[in-house]
């Protein structure tokens, strides 16, 4: 087994039972992030969610892409998006701010059990 994978099965040993929820950008990091998971997961139902900053055209389309490899995978997947930020202050700042806390609602609503962080950028 391969470093990432060795880690991965580390960590989804140690998670309480309930679903495993892996945050999916659409990049090849998360998307290697979301194979794993869901290789190893042993029974443990695996959800993915994608955060639609708003922010660049191309976000919606990577987001359907996302939730099309999941459909592919039989993974359920969420796409949530973000609208609230109203051009003053750190864009970046207010955009991770978004981010870790609608994830976290999310994750919260999910029915138990623990989640894994996806590389979205901090």
């Amino acid at each position: 087994m391969t470093a990432p994978g060795a880690a991965v099965a580390r960590a989804l040993a140690a998670m309480p039972p309930g679903p495993v929820a892996v945050a999916v950008s659409g990049g090849s990091d998360s998307l290697a992030l979301l194979d794993l998971v869901a290789t190893l997961a042993d029974g443990q139902r695996v959800l993915a969610v994608t955060l639609d900053h708003g922010l660049r055209p191309e976000a919606a389309a990577e987001a359907a892409m996302v939730a099309q490899i999941c459909a592919d995978r039989g993974i359920a997947h969420t796409t949530l998006r973000w609208t609230g930020w109203d051009g003053s202050g750190n864009l970046q700042a207010a955009a991770r701010a978004a981010r870790y806390r609608l994830i976290g609602d999310w994750a919260a609503g999910q029915g138990g059990g623990a989640g894994v962080a996806g590389p979205y950028p901090r």
